[in-house]
């Protein structure tokens, strides 16, 4: 007799464990997710066109100067540690290649502007032109030349610097 009470006892002590893990785990597992709601969007404050820089002035003003030569149609010019990158559409009716003669004369050009220039380099390849165009753009948009200093070197890499 006193063996099937302690068999009934160890019955009801396991049916009890049993019961109350799967009550812990259906409490825990069925609660209702909490996310954030979605947020609204909220006005998109107006941004007001960047005011050029003192340099990208100095860029704009070199670049015209350049492009005011017989031999160019129109210029690009970024301005960054003492250094010019110089990028130039040349005129159809001119031989279109670009000559020492030529680059001596834009580099003239850009340190009678700015005299802080040391090393000028001038290009008239029109993928470097046209990369050179995109990064006077966007600093002409308000981000920072230091930015683009990396691209800067690996174009300067690829062209021969006028020191003259």
């Amino acid at each position: 007799m006193r063996q099937k009470i302690i068999s009934g006892k160890r019955i009801f002590a396991v049916i009890l464990a049993v019961t109350m893990l799967f009550s812990i785990i259906a409490i825990s597992g069925c609660g209702i997710e909490r996310r954030p709601a979605p947020t609204q969007p909220g006005p998109v404050p107006e941004q007001s066109p960047a005011q050029p820089t003192q340099e990208t002035q100095k860029s704009q003003m070199i670049a015209q100067k350049i492009s005011n030569m017989e031999e160019i149609n129109s210029a690009t010019v970024v301005l960054a540690n003492n250094s010019a990158w110089v990028g130039v559409d040349m005129k159809a009716s001119t031989t279109a290649t670009m000559t020492n003669e030529l680059k001596n004369k834009i580099t003239d050009q850009v340190k009678a502007q700015d005299s802080s220039v040391q090393t000028v380099f001038v290009t008239a390849d029109a993928d470097t032109v046209t990369r050179l165009r995109n990064i006077a753009q966007d600093i002409a948009a308000g981000r920072p030349v230091s930015g683009f200093i990396n691209e800067l070197m690996e174009i300067g890499r690829r062209i021969t610097p006028s020191v003259k």
